[in-house]
């Protein structure tokens, strides 16, 4: 079963990074690429969420049995967020200026966060970057359907609404990981609750719609038994709008 935890996350973004080592590309550019996106409003949210995953990565590894000793397996957190700082100036900075900071001590120490993290049974779904791109096209899909339909006006608003937000979490799964792809989903279910009434025909459509998309989900996430685990809420939700 494929899992994955933040530690294994921040991994793969140092990696992609270090790779970058003798490029004369600008930073700016570079972290474009790495991201996704295609100008500086991009990169600037993107590091953000990057932040955000050197906290939880902190934080998730602090919390550790002092056996774990979590303060070794930090040693290297103050070289990442020098990494971090590069963000401010890189639009000035050539990619390999960055890539030099990221040495391959740094990569193993935090690696191993990942297997500590996991040993504690901190692991989730993966949403590979296939899959996480097709599930934005059906997100999308989903999208125009809503629009296209005969449901009221304020409950389509805020269905696409909810839907944008998953498509944002889909975009960016490689930082946010699959329990922001979850939060959204929950957002959505709930919002759909709460705006339709029991036993109403809206209510009979857009449960026909979420019952769809966590189908989608749980094909595309590798690791179903964590997604029964963790979202076994959201599922009970979905169950009594769809009425299976």
């Amino acid at each position: 079963m494929g899992t994955d935890n933040s530690a294994s996350r921040l991994v793969a973004l140092l990696s992609e990074v270090q790779q970058r080592s003798g490029s004369e590309r600008l930073a700016i550019d570079a972290w474009m690429q790495i991201f996704g996106v295609t100008n500086l409003a991009g990169v600037l949210k993107s590091a953000a969420d990057f932040a955000s995953l050197v906290d939880q990565v902190e934080a998730e590894v602090r919390a550790l049995p002092e056996d774990e000793d979590p303060e070794h397996l930090l040693a290297h957190l103050p070289q990442v967020h020098k990494v971090l700082d590069s963000f401010f100036s890189s639009r000035r900075l050539k990619m390999d200026q960055v890539a030099a900071q990221v040495t391959g001590e740094m990569v193993y120490s935090i690696a191993t966060c990942e297997r500590a993290l996991r040993r504690n049974g901190k692991v989730e779904p993966v949403i590979s970057e296939n899959s996480s791109g097709q599930l934005v096209e059906d997100v999308r899909a989903i999208i125009d359907e809503v629009v296209r339909s005969d449901l009221p006006s304020d409950l389509k608003e805020l269905l696409v609404d909810r839907l944008r937000g998953v498509e944002a979490a889909l975009l960016k799964v490689r930082i946010g990981g699959y329990a922001n792809v979850e939060k959204a989903m929950d957002a959505l279910t709930l919002g759909a609750v709460r705006a339709t009434k029991p036993d109403s025909e809206e209510r009979a459509k857009v449960g026909s719609v979420l019952g769809r998309l966590w189908g989608k989900l749980g094909e595309h996430a590798q690791g179903a038994e964590a997604i029964a685990s963790t979202a076994a809420n959201t599922a009970e939700m979905v169950k009594a709008i769809t009425g299976a």
